[in-house]
């Protein structure tokens, strides 16, 4: 390298630092506009709970350890715009991609003194398509997952450096990622407890003249203590351990038993076949770094994520976000591995910097595949919708607090498989009257309306109607009436007054033709009546047209902003 034109060296590292800045400015446009997916708002909503005061476990439902949101909760912006407030949920995991990419750039310099090494490995991780989709989510897995990658980093980076204090801290970090969700005991945890058995078989079977993966690991194994030990006492104070032991240990053993499988090959194997031409050099990139690297410690962590990775049961791709990161950052090694294997001949070694451009060229059909990925727009006019005709003592029914800043209607407001399964007799028996005591204006239509008891779906379909795509508004469908009335008993759960309206901003019903609907024995007249909570008597006369009665003035079923998508699909992948 030291053979290399100057003017070939300053157009790469430009080039390579050009192309990580623009790539950084997709990402975060990618983020504001991506699909929101039914997960994130569980988190969202749980961020936005605790900071109003409330406390996981104890006042709602939780079963993920709580740092993952807590810590963003003090800086969530309590006013604005939901839709705003949405996006900054989205500005907050562009943060932790900004620290990784920082945190692999430097720690990547240090450890090899390869700018050019550096700049790929903070630039073409992010890129890789399978991995971005998720990357850009309001999720804990995604934060612990970049705070794992400075960890590593940090790890590399002191083999060189070799201070006690980075030990400690990468040991905090490791600390860090843990309590944020279950799943770093495997993937955090499980890697480190691999580097030090790699370590320790090194030194046992001659390999004593490598370096080690962990240098000053009692440091950074009291690190890791201290940070548990820290985030245990804080739970401790808050009054949490005895019911978070219960949600996140025990029933979170039982939640991955009861969990319906899900093979990986159902999310991979159609990102494969669009992506082949890009994703293959990748993997054989990385294969070739395991055999001839000079220094393969990025292999262990993507070893150690990977088996742990199959011993989950529902492979989602949001579980392989850290995974894809590790893939592509064996597969930049690999790729020096090869210009060092194969040096060019003797006349081009001066533009041999100019080599490293080329993995870039990999970008184009990586980013390709995440924008064909549905937009939020939808979803951001719903939830500033929701916000302009509730306030905030109103509560909003759905499947995992898809309204984000408003209260649900009960302490299981997420209403996940494994849920259903291991509380059937609470979402059977008491799901319903903890609603009915909400008054929910709203009700938010999500994918998991289908699984939950008919007894709940009943409710459902008797006190909402359809106000805006999966948008519905307390009220009552009135039907359309031939030769002969029909005669209807309604349940009121909020008093007040209920207006008379066509259903999905059709035409409004003609004044003249108010009577043809009798309640508890009075015409309807003037399109509004008062109604007490309770049961109600419903007449429609003959040759009445549809109707619907609402709490919610006219303008929420006028115009309609989201027909035809939905507002919380599971997740939104490959679409």
């Amino acid at each position: 390298m030291n053979s290399a034109a100057p003017w070939a060296r300053g157009v790469s590292l430009l080039v390579l630092a050009l192309a990580g800045l623009s790539l950084l400015a997709w990402v975060h446009g990618f983020g504001q506009s991506r699909y929101f997916t039914i997960d994130e708002y569980q988190f969202g909503h749980a961020t936005w709970l605790v900071s109003e005061g409330e406390r996981p476990y104890l006042d709602f439902y939780e079963h993920h350890f709580p740092l993952g949101y807590a810590a963003h909760a003090p800086l969530l912006p309590d006013e604005g715009p939901f839709s705003e407030r949405a996006l900054w949920l989205r500005r907050v995991s562009f943060a932790y991609l900004l620290l990784a990419c920082g945190a692999l750039l430097a720690g990547g310099w240090v450890a090899t003194a390869n700018p050019f090494v550096a700049l790929l490995g903070a630039i073409l991780p992010l890129g890789f398509g399978f991995g971005l989709l998720s990357a850009v989510e309001y999720r804990a897995d995604n934060f612990a997952a970049s705070l794992l990658l400075v960890c590593l980093s940090g790890i590399e980076a002191n083999r060189r450096l070799e201070r006690r204090g980075v030990a400690w801290l990468c040991g905090a970090l490791l600390a860090v990622c843990v309590l944020m969700t279950q799943k770093m005991v495997y993937f955090g945890l499980g890697t480190l407890a691999c580097m030090l058995a790699v370590d320790l078989l090194r030194r046992r079977f001659g390999g004593a003249g490598s370096p080690p993966l962990v240098v000053h690991p009692s440091h950074l194994l009291l690190g890791t203590a201290a940070g548990l030990v820290v985030g245990v006492a804080v739970s401790a104070g808050f009054g949490l351990l005895g019911e978070a032991w219960q949600l996140t240990l025990v029933d979170a053993l039982r939640h991955e038993r009861s969990y319906p499988p899900v093979g990986a090959a159902r999310f991979a194997a159609p990102f494969l076949r669009d992506t082949a031409a890009t994703t293959i050099p990748i993997v054989g990139l990385a294969i070739f770094h395991l055999f001839r690297g000079r220094d393969r410690f990025w292999w262990v962590p993507l070893a150690a994520v990977l088996v742990a990775g199959s011993l989950i049961r529902a492979q989602y791709p949001y579980n392989y976000v850290l995974l894809c990161w590790l893939l592509v950052l064996c597969a930049v090694r690999g790729y020096d591995d090869l210009l060092r294997w194969l040096p060019p001949p003797a006349r081009m070694r001066s533009l041999r910097p100019l080599l490293y451009l080329l993995p870039l060229l990999l970008l184009p059909d990586q980013l390709g595949y995440a924008t064909r990925a549905s937009d939020n727009q939808g979803q951001l006019r719903l939830l500033d919708k929701i916000q302009a005709h509730t306030t905030p003592d109103d509560a909003v029914i759905d499947g995992a607090g898809g309204a984000l800043f408003r209260d649900h209607g009960s302490y299981f407001y997420y209403h996940g498989g494994a849920q259903r399964l291991i509380f059937a007799d609470y979402f059977e028996r008491d799901l319903v009257e903890d609603y009915r005591r909400s008054r929910a204006p709203f009700w938010i239509r999500d994918v998991r309306l289908l699984s939950l008891p008919e007894v709940v779906r009943r409710y459902f379909r008797e006190h909402y109607v359809q106000a805006d795509g999966d948008l519905y508004a307390l009220g009552f469908r009135v039907p359309r009436t031939g030769e002969r009335g029909v005669e209807l008993t309604v349940e009121v759960v909020r008093a007040g007054e209920y207006r008379l309206m066509a259903p999905l901003g059709g035409p409004q019903p003609d004044a003249t033709r108010e009577g043809l609907l009798r309640i508890d024995g009075r015409p309807l007249l003037g399109g509004a009546v008062w109604l007490e909570e309770g049961q109600h008597r419903l007449r429609v006369d003959p040759h009445a047209p549809p109707r619907i009665l609402s709490w919610l003035p006219r303008e929420v079923f006028e115009q309609p902003v989201a027909q035809g998508q939905a507002h919380s699909r599971l997740l939104e992948y490959g679409q």
